[in-house]
């Protein structure tokens, strides 16, 4: 993510609400400072009606380009909604200094990352396909929940679940699958992907017939 905010001011160049703003300043992290890269200049007429103000914002965003941060003095209604469904990080401040914006982008790089570690990692095979296909991410899975095993994982929904394939992904063949699986009436070819990781198609041998 590029060290960039998008500030809003006026013509005095003072931090101010979106409705009442005349410039976007992009300023970008270099290194230890922020400096401006950018400067997008705006104009919101009050009399515009809702699609047209719509429009505007949405030309505007296109300048704004990779920046994903916006700050101002006030951010609310319709405005807000567009950044906000856009992507923005959305932020609102008395002023602007360089602790303040290292704040800010720091804020956001910590709910990325919160975010990233509190993704849901499914705990058995899912259905990604309507005619039986099922699929499990067994590395997804043991990375962030060690203690479950593939025979925890797999072995019930094998035994219990109606299914035509089972995608496994996995950094290799759990050992137990040549003995249970014949018992379940299953077969397994396995995929090389690279990157010691490889996919294994469980085929459920009643249903392939």
């Amino acid at each position: 993510m590029l060290k960039r905010i998008a500030v809003i001011v006026n013509d005095e160049q003072e931090l101010s609400p979106f409705e009442k703003g005349s410039f976007i300043n992009i300023y970008n992290k270099n290194n230890t400072h922020w400096e401006l890269f950018k400067e997008v200049r705006y104009y919101i007429n009050t009399t515009m009606s809702l699609s047209d103000l719509r429009e505007n914002i949405k030309s505007l965003i296109m300048e704004l380009e990779d920046c994903k941060i916006i700050v101002g003095k006030v951010m609310s209604g319709l405005a807000y909604n567009i950044f906000d469904r856009n992507g923005f990080a959305i932020f609102e401040a008395k002023n602007i200094t360089s602790s303040i914006l290292d704040d800010m982008y720091n804020e956001v790089i910590s709910l990325k990352a919160e975010a990233a570690n509190s993704e849901q990692v499914a705990l058995s095979p899912v259905q990604v396909e309507e005619n039986g296909v099922f699929y499990i991410n067994l590395m997804e899975l043991q990375a962030k929940h060690p203690e479950i095993s593939s025979k925890k994982a797999i072995k019930p929904f094998l035994e219990t679940t109606p299914f035509f394939k089972l995608e496994v992904i996995c950094s290799h063949v759990p050992p137990w699958f040549d003995n249970i699986l014949p018992e379940l009436n299953l077969s397994y070819s396995v995929e090389e992907n690279g990157d010691n990781r490889c996919k294994v198609s469980i085929l459920n041998n009643v249903c392939s017939h």
